[in-house]
């Protein structure tokens, strides 16, 4: 039967809601598609990468649930997707559910208890009771009172979460009734319902979390298990994450598994369900703490990891089909979706903080770690063992923040280990480390900080490892075992005092060369085209030059305050251009929730650092024609160049203010340049709280005035104008033009209806077509798709996060935006 399907979008990006949605969303629409059912996707997110896809209805609008009933009505909807739009979906689908009772379209994959217990730990514990389950000790309170009374069951310390909270949760650990008050107060106004859980703590337990699928005949598989290397009492998004799991005995991990399969069977999923579990390592006693029926961060690092088909899985699940019937892409083998991944390798996912940018900018933040998320997003490494993967996570999330300065660490005084090792921070990998260097034990360190211990056995190698390297130059047997465990080129130049050349020549005269793995989620059982690679040091290799005429496109890595789903979705937009223009598209990066990782993009990819050395060896092994990179990438870029690479560069505005803090307007004029001349798109207006873009504000008059400046630059690209006012006073030159910001770029490309970043890739490539250059010759007289639209930066609650205090540059540092047909 062809269902009319509603996909209820994420809304703006946000802390803990990055891209992953958005690229989930891709692929489920290419599986419903495929099936044969009408897709209508309602989402105000200007930077959505799914929502220009021609095949499918998009309806902006702001996500209410009224406003989505009014959607179902309209539309004739049969059924409703949340499992790709967060929490925000699910939260949305229950009310939906709710509101319409009888008359509601399904919601597939999941029941009504799965999405309540998924925003109310109350209700959770309530369900896992039923179910014989452990859960985690929780009291109801509807005001301050309230929490009070439930601290005093409880004891200090607790957690205070909302109900139904606005976005995502935000968990608040309380040590006395002094900042019990304030953390009630915080989550009830988060709070639609206006009640909060109050959790008794946990902290110091250790975090596992199971991401598991269940089919319509109650088949179940575990797809992936996931640990943090940090306990509970920081967040998970800014733990270290390792799959497979590392420190678990054998039979505590069946223990959870089986859990999580029990959790799936009790809420009647029929699709994904991620289960999070908290371990007490004194006993191995475990409470559940969390469910999760929605594609989230854990779920896509368990993608990248196994190279399992997770999201066409449970598209099909969704639908009804079965795990041995479910239609999965053909790059995979028949069986693979019956199959529980095997793994070969260690993946670790790395937070990345932003500290260091909003200090610069002179914004005071807190960077110590607790129950509220402050990283703004997170790299991966993946290697042959643990310490290779953490040294290329590592690097691959700090290329130029800092607080990761070795010569920081070497200024830290006893004292100040001391305390970082209590109260963690974002450089606490590099605080560990050095704690070991100054003679800490194992032990010690393991009970100061509750991390395992079997991870600072880890963390000594890498520092024996490191002193190895310094005191060995030009020693061929110890370079070769330090490329192994994942140092860089850069890394050893620097304690060889040499520079990164002498030591890539080095490494290739004597043969240390890396060599590519694939990511097989049948561990070889089955013969599968696979397409994903990560590097290591060993004697086989299994990737080979795709083709003579390939492009290998680089990502902007981890997401990243300002732009980060902006850029994500140029990157991806260039991908599939070049792919759609014939060329074999190779994609490079190091973001597991990044849009470029959608199969659907690449002929091949590769997750690893963007270094230079990194980047030159899939250079090598590939050699393609041209290698595209986004602008803020200076210093790449300028090494690429230097070493002979046909770099093309996608320009973007880096180191200017993209807004204004100050009250007041400015005018911006958008053009699009064709490596000649500049072509005049039109004219919108910004503040610090957003764009306006506005058709009818260009008049015949002020097209003829507004000025075209000459630019010597020969690569096309878009840029703008920044101005006070108009008419503009005093004369424009080349030097007056900056690259357009990205974020502006997407909502450009949504406003319009013209994917600008399409005709920028065309251009480059130097094969525009005769509508391209037609539609360039009469940009005055395009119709736009939207005549007015207004993009509105979302407040990410930066106080509540990292407890700023300044009024901040939005178009500089917001996390996402919405945007609104005028």
């Amino acid at each position: 039967m062809t269902e009319r399907i509603l996909i209820i979008g994420g809304s703006a990006n946000d802390f803990g809601r990055e891209t992953e949605s958005d690229a989930a969303s891709y692929q489920v629409v290419n599986g419903l598609v495929k099936r044969g059912h009408q897709i209508v996707i309602a989402d105000d997110n200007p930077y959505g990468f799914t929502t220009e896809r021609e095949e499918i209805k998009v309806i902006e609008t702001q996500l209410t649930a009224p406003n989505l009933v009014k959607v179902i009505v309209e539309e004739h909807i049969t059924a409703i997707v949340a499992s790709v739009g967060g929490l925000t979906a699910v939260r949305l689908s229950a009310e939906i559910l709710q509101i319409l009772g009888n008359d509601a379209p399904k919601v597939l994959g999941m029941t009504l208890p799965v999405m309540q217990a998924a925003q109310n730990t109350k209700y959770l514990q309530e369900r896992l009771t039923q179910l014989k389950l452990p859960a985690v000790q929780t009291r109801l309170a509807s005001n301050v009172s309230e929490a009070f009374d439930a601290a005093r069951d409880f004891d200090f310390p607790v957690v205070v979460r909302s109900v139904a909270p606005v976005g995502q949760t935000i968990r608040l650990q309380v040590e006395d009734a002094e900042e019990l008050e304030g953390a009630a107060e915080t989550a009830l106004n988060r709070s639609l319902t206006h009640q909060v859980n109050v959790d008794k703590s946990i902290r110091g337990y250790q975090e596992i979390a199971m991401v598991v699928v269940r089919d319509r005949m109650d088949t179940t598989l575990l797809i992936g298990g996931v640990e943090d290397m940090d306990p509970v009492g920081i967040h998970s998004a800014d733990s270290i994450a390792i799959t497979p799991v590392q420190t678990l005995p054998d039979p505590m991990f069946q223990t959870l598994r089986n859990a999580a399969f029990t959790v799936a069977r009790g809420f009647n999923v029929q699709g994904l369900l991620e289960v999070r579990f908290a371990v007490n390592p004194a006993n191995e006693e475990f409470v559940i703490t969390r469910v999760t029926p929605y594609f989230d961060r854990t779920s896509a690092m368990v993608v990248t990891a196994t190279g399992y088909p997770l999201v066409p899985v449970i598209t099909g699940l969704m639908v009804g089909e079965s795990l041995t019937s479910v239609r999965i892409p053909s790059i995979y083998a028949d069986h693979t979706a019956l199959l529980e991944p095997t793994m070969d390798h260690i993946v670790i996912r790395f937070p990345v903080f932003a500290f260091g940018e909003l200090e610069t900018a002179g914004i005071k933040t807190e960077n110590r770690l607790d129950t509220v998320q402050k990283s703004v997003g997170a790299t991966i490494g993946v290697g042959r063992s643990v310490e290779e993967a953490l040294e290329k996570a590592i690097r691959a999330a700090h290329f130029n923040n800092r607080n990761f300065s070795p010569t920081l660490m070497n200024a830290l005084t006893d004292n100040e280990i001391v305390e970082q090792l209590i109260h963690p921070r974002d450089n606490r990998i590099l605080v560990l480390l050095e704690a070991l260097r100054r003679g800490y034990t194992v032990d010690e360190l393991a009970e100061l900080t509750k991390i395992n211990a079997f991870y600072f056995y880890k963390l000594q190698r890498l520092n024996n490892l490191e002193q190895a390297v310094k005191d060995n130059p030009w020693e061929a047997d110890v370079l070769q075992q330090a490329k192994y465990y994942g140092l860089s080129d850069g890394l050893v130049a620097k304690l060889w005092d040499e520079k990164y050349e002498a030591v890539r020549r080095y490494r290739w005269d004597n043969g240390i060369l890396p060599t590519y793995k694939a990511f097989e989620p049948s561990a070889g059982e089955f013969e599968e085209s696979v397409s994903q690679f990560y590097s290591t040091f060993e004697s086989e290799n299994e990737s080979e030059r795709l083709g003579d005429d390939s492009a290998l496109i680089i990502g902007t890595g981890a997401f990243r305050l300002g732009d980060g789903a902006a850029a994500s979705y140029v990157m991806a937009t260039v991908a599939d251009e070049l792919r759609s223009q014939g060329l074999k598209t190779i994609l490079m990066n190091n973001n597991p929730t990044d849009l470029t990782f959608i199969p659907q993009l690449g002929d091949k990819q590769y997750y690893e650092p963007l270094e230079i050395s990194d980047v030159m060896n899939v250079i090598e092994i590939e050699q393609p024609t041209r290698v595209f990179v986004p602008g803020n990438r200076i210093k790449l870029i300028t090494q690429l160049r230097k070493m002979g690479v046909n770099v093309q560069v996608i320009a973007k505005e880096k180191y200017l203010p993209s807004s204004m803090l100050s009250e007041g307007e400015q005018t911006v004029v958008n053009y699009f340049y064709d490596g000649v001349e500049l072509h005049i798109i039109g004219i919108g207006h910004q503040d610090n709280g957003g764009i306006l873009l506005d058709q009818s504000a260009m008049t015949p008059s002020l097209w003829e005035t507004l000025p075209r400046p000459e630019l010597e630059i020969d690569t096309p690209g878009m840029y703008q104008l920044i101005v006070d006012r108009l008419p503009i006073d005093g004369e424009i030159t080349a030097a007056d033009i900056r690259p357009m910001p990205f974020t502006h770029i997407a909502f450009l490309d949504k406003v319009t209806g013209v994917s600008w970043l399409r005709l920028v890739v065309r251009y480059m490539l130097g094969t525009p077509s005769a509508s391209d250059e037609q539609l360039v010759d009469q940009l005055m007289t395009l119709q736009w798709r939207l005549k007015t639209a207004r993009l509105r930066y979302r407040d990410a609650d930066f106080a509540e996060h990292l407890n700023t205090t300044q009024t901040l540059d939005n178009g500089r540092f917001a996390m996402g935006a919405t945007y609104q047909v005028l």
